[in-house]
């Protein structure tokens, strides 16, 4: 008995010192043998792969080179497809935009004299005195005259056009450049933007070197930040007169007489950004 149980322990002792002397003999000593080794326990094996190896591929086909190309071309015709509709989408809203902006430009005629607007893409910047003159793609076969007003959304007023135009364009004075001079405006209330002049507060603004257009009015008007300022200018066309120049900023006492306070008011757009305005060409010029 004692014989009989003490026998698998010697075995194992046996095999693992038998496997520590293996590990300590040199490679070149071991590969030739081990490799044949390997060979002969495998071979029980490689029916049973074969057999997996057969089933992976009848379960899973190989793939078909062409069937994937065309999937992809089908893809890459998807995505072209889809980069198109939302480009043509993006240029119908535009033109869109575009027509409602002419529309209501037509209809808001308030100074009285009929004109056509001209919808004008902005090729340039940066002429001028301050250099921020706008170079425009419209001139005199566009009936284009100088002194026309350019505004957008139907009555934000822009700037003008100054010096005679060329026969296919034409350079636009932003109300924030210099050149602007002074501006007579009268400034209505936030709640009712449409108020006659006669409601309104009369002032003068002149441009500085913000682009911010800046004024005094009398202690005794009220002006509050957020009312809406419009042209009331004589040296500008009819066709401009009413329109809205920006909105005030900011409003604080004169330190240089009390008895008035000075406001700026911010000009409606940045005309930065802007890529195309409508001019108000008068039609009987």
């Amino acid at each position: 008995m004692m014989r009989g149980s003490q026998g698998p322990g010697k075995i194992f002792i046996v095999a693992v010192t038998a496997a520590v002397a293996l590990s300590l003999l040199p490679v070149s000593l071991l590969r030739p043998w081990t490799n044949d080794l390997s060979a002969l326990l495998w071979i029980p094996l490689r029916p049973p792969a074969h057999g997996l190896t057969a089933l992976r591929h009848w379960l899973r086909p190989p793939r078909d080179e062409t069937a994937v190309r065309d999937s992809q071309l089908l893809l890459e015709d998807r995505d072209r497809f889809r980069a198109l509709w939302h480009g043509e989408r993006l240029r119908a809203e535009e033109l869109s935009q575009r027509l409602a902006q002419v529309e209501r430009a037509s209809k808001l005629d308030r100074g009285g004299v009929p004109v056509e607007p001209v919808m004008v893409s902005i090729t340039g910047r940066g002429a001028g005195s301050s250099e921020r003159f706008l170079a425009l793609n419209a001139g005199i076969r566009d009936g284009v005259q100088k002194g026309d007003p350019a505004v957008i959304g139907g009555d934000l007023l822009i700037g003008r056009v100054v010096d005679d135009p060329a026969e296919t364009s034409c350079w636009l004075a932003p109300l924030g450049d210099a050149s602007t001079g002074r501006l007579d405006v009268y400034i209505a209330p936030a709640d009712r933007p449409e108020a006659p002049p006669s409601e309104g507060v009369i002032a003068q603004l002149r441009p500085d070197a913000r682009g911010m257009l800046v004024g005094e009015v009398d202690s005794t008007g009220r002006v509050d930040v957020g009312d809406i300022v419009r042209l009331a200018d004589p040296t500008w066309k009819r066709a401009a007169q009413g329109m809205r120049v920006g909105v005030v900023r900011a409003v604080r006492a004169s330190d240089r007489n009390p008895l008035r306070k000075v406001m700026e008011v911010e000009c409606g757009a940045e005309t930065d950004r802007l890529r195309q305005v409508t001019l108000k060409v008068e039609v009987n010029g």
